[in-house]
This record gives C-alpha cells, structure tokens and sequence, in this order.
C-alpha cells in the first residue's frame, strides 16, 4: 500500500494524539496510573499512525517499539498482539458499556447502551484543525487497511469472547446474580450483536458517504433498526416478572 500524501504518519499521529497529554487525570487515577494510561494510548497511536500510512501487514513490532522509543517487550505488556493495537478502540467501547449497563439508575439497557453504539467506532472524536475531507479520509483508509489486511479479515474489530464476559459481569451486578445466568448472557450476546452492527455497517458504508455526518447517520439508521428488534430482550431484564429478576 501507498503512503497517503494528505494522510502521512505524522499527520496521521498528530490527529490521533492531540489533546492526549493535556487530559487531566481521570477521577482516582494516580499518577503511576496515569503515566501508564497515557503510554498505552501513545503506542496505540503510532501503531495506527503507522498501519494507515503503510499498511498493517508492512509495520513491525520492533518498528512501533523504535518509534515510541520503548522495548519490544514493553509493547507486548500494554498489547499481547499487534492485531490489538489497531482494534484498541473495542476496548474502550466493551469497558464503557460494561460500565453503563452495571447500575439500574442510568435506566433501561436500551437507553444506556444505544449513545455508546452512535458514530464510527473510530475515532471517538475529531480535534481542531481536522477538516471534513481529511476526517473522511481517515475513515475510509482505516476501513480499507482493515478489509486489505489477511491477518485483520482474520482477526474481528469485537473479541465477542471477553466483550460479552465483560458486559454479563456488568449485567450481574445490575441484577444481582451471577454472570453465567442465562438471561444474563443472553441480553450480553443481544448487546454484542448490537456492537457488531455497528462495526458492520461501518465498514459498508465508509467508501459510499460523502461526508462524516453522512457516514454517522447511515451508521445511525442501521443500529437504530437493529435496536428496534434487540429493545424487548434489553429491557426485559429489568422486568421483575421475569425469572431472576
């Protein structure tokens, strides 16, 4: 693959990277904590930056470690595979629904699950100075290396193993049972279908949109009809007439 002239690594990790050092600690992240956050962030940025200007397939390990100006070893610690680093983005996303679905009070899992399944999964946001073209740009190439790339066609954007792990321990403690309890699973296996859509319509539609906010409501309109068939069983599981509940 071609570098992309408007798109070359240090464009690329400028956009993925900006604001990155100035964010202000998370509420009770020490600063061990934070330095470790921000160092996971940063790998994942270059890894990105790199693999899209580039190609996944044509980008090292040891050529990600030079760039961050850290070991080999060290890479592996933050990222057991270099197929992790690209997908770095489903981690956020499986945390920030495991999260949100834990406590009854946000509401209904329909309600609380459906903000963190708008937009592209990646990026999360675009910083100043990143004009719709470019934004577009990024988009797409992100698409095209991950359906170019054997081993990323092997590798799905959603490990469904450990995300619908992490979404049933959420689920259980919403309902005080346990993990492994059927309606459990099955609204986190609902949920993680949901995820997949998402990813899904994504990769459909990023060649086809002319505009970011195009390719957000085509995204938009297929989760919202998948939501529409997946919104009894979401909801369900806070009925109390129902077994477990």
């Amino acid at each position: 693959m071609e570098t992309i002239p408007s798109l070359d690594p240090d464009r690329i990790l400028e956009i993925l990277g900006s604001g990155e050092t100035r964010e202000p600690p998370r509420p009770g992240e020490g600063l061990r904590a934070r330095k470790k956050r921000l160092l996971r962030q940063r790998i994942s940025n270059v890894a990105t930056a790199l693999f899209l200007a580039e190609g996944f397939d044509e980008v090292s390990v040891a050529r990600i470690a030079r760039v961050c100006d850290v070991s080999e070893q060290t890479v592996f610690n933050y990222f057991p595979t270099k197929e992790s680093m690209f997908f770095d983005r489903a981690d956020e996303m499986t945390e920030a629904i495991a999260t949100a679905v834990r406590d009854p009070l946000h509401g209904p899992i329909s309600a609380v699950v459906r903000p963190l399944l708008d937009g592209p999964p990646f990026p999360d946001r675009w910083p100043p100075g990143v004009d719709e073209a470019e934004g577009l740009l990024l988009l797409r190439r992100f698409t095209e290396v991950a359906m170019t790339s054997p081993t990323l066609r092997a590798a799905p954007f959603l490990a469904i193993g450990p995300f619908i792990d992490a979404v049933a321990d959420g689920l259980a403690e919403r309902r005080g049972t346990r993990p492994d309890d059927p309606a459990v699973q099955l609204v986190a296996m609902t949920i993680a279908g949901l995820a997949f859509i998402r990813q899904r319509s994504f990769r459909q539609h990023a060649g086809s949109a002319a505009s970011v906010a195009e390719l957000e409501r085509m995204i938009t309109a297929d989760v919202d009809r998948a939501l529409a068939a997946a919104r009894p069983t979401l909801d369900a599981f806070d009925d109390p007439g129902v077994p477990g509940a």
